[in-house]
């Protein structure tokens, strides 16, 4: 058997280059959902190694598979990352395997930012089998973390009838992403409030929300403001905080005190001519 295995090997030198058996690999990689914050993801891949003519030893062939350029706030894990194959058979073959890559994001970033990196696959080959290698890139971003805006405003606004005034409410953007912030107001009856209906705060800023009050007559409300929030890329992820403003409004003085005023003098007038007559 021996001799026999050794002349297909003379007869076969020529047709495998010297021993040496071509080889290939291939890789496929799923889709990366966004990754929460201090969590882990793990997506899948196929590797497939393939050989051509003239693989008549079964010889171990060790394949590496490593992430290379990995973004700072991740962490990629690959399980296993080496492969073992023995290539064997006169007209090629190939043979597939799965891995699973684990993602960790280990630090906060900014969400929906798509960043990548790349799944290296290799191998030195064999005595009998040449190397090769395969590249592929895999694309990742964080997900957002929903954290409640730190909103600054007055308690109370007091004014007089008519009288118009602005206050500045400043909204802080404690989430990990660009929002959107909307405000929506209930229970201020006479009075009368304008604002802007959306605004747009980056990640970890203040933006000023001004709104003018008018006081149309006179009372005293416990408004309610309504603002929410949610991620500029994604809209089915909306939220709410409510804040209370009490909006107080009083008469304006002087109007009717005038008036008292006049007609004190004229009763007091005329009851100094009458006793002036009187005596005269």
């Amino acid at each position: 058997m021996k001799k026999i295995v050794a002349l297909l090997v003379i007869f076969l030198l020529p047709a495998t280059n010297a021993c040496i058996v071509r080889s290939d690999i291939s890789l496929k990689v799923d889709e990366a959902p966004p990754i929460p914050l201090e969590n882990k993801v793990t997506i899948n891949a196929n590797l497939t190694f393939s050989w051509g003519f003239g693989a008549i030893i079964p010889l171990p062939v060790n394949i590496y598979i490593k992430a290379e350029g990995v973004p700072d706030w991740l962490d990629v894990s690959i399980y296993p990352d080496t492969i073992t194959i023995s290539p064997f058979g006169l007209f090629g073959g190939e043979e597939s395997k799965n891995i699973q890559v684990q993602l960790y994001a280990r630090k906060e970033t900014e969400a929906y930012v798509l960043n990548s990196f790349t799944l290296h696959a290799y191998t030195n080959g064999s005595f009998l089998v040449k190397g090769s290698e395969a590249t592929t890139n895999v694309y990742v971003m964080e997900d957002y973390m929903d954290r409640e805006p730190y909103i600054q405003l007055p308690s109370a606004v007091n004014m007089k009838v008519g009288e118009t005034k602005t206050i500045s409410i400043n909204i802080t953007n404690r989430c990990n992403a660009p929002i959107y912030l909307e405000l929506i107001h209930e229970n201020t009856t006479g009075f009368s409030l304008s604002y802007k209906e959306k605004i747009r705060i980056s990640p970890k800023a203040t933006e000023p929300l001004p709104i003018t009050i008018k006081a149309e007559k006179v009372g005293n409300v416990k408004g309610l403001l309504k603002f929410i929030y949610y991620p500029i890329e994604d809209e089915t992820r909306k939220n709410e905080v409510e804040r209370y403003l009490e909006l107080t409004s009083r008469a304006k003085p002087g109007g009717g005190g005038a008036i008292a005023v006049g007609l004190i003098i004229v009763i007091v007038g005329i009851i100094v001519y009458v006793i002036w007559k009187k005596k005269f």
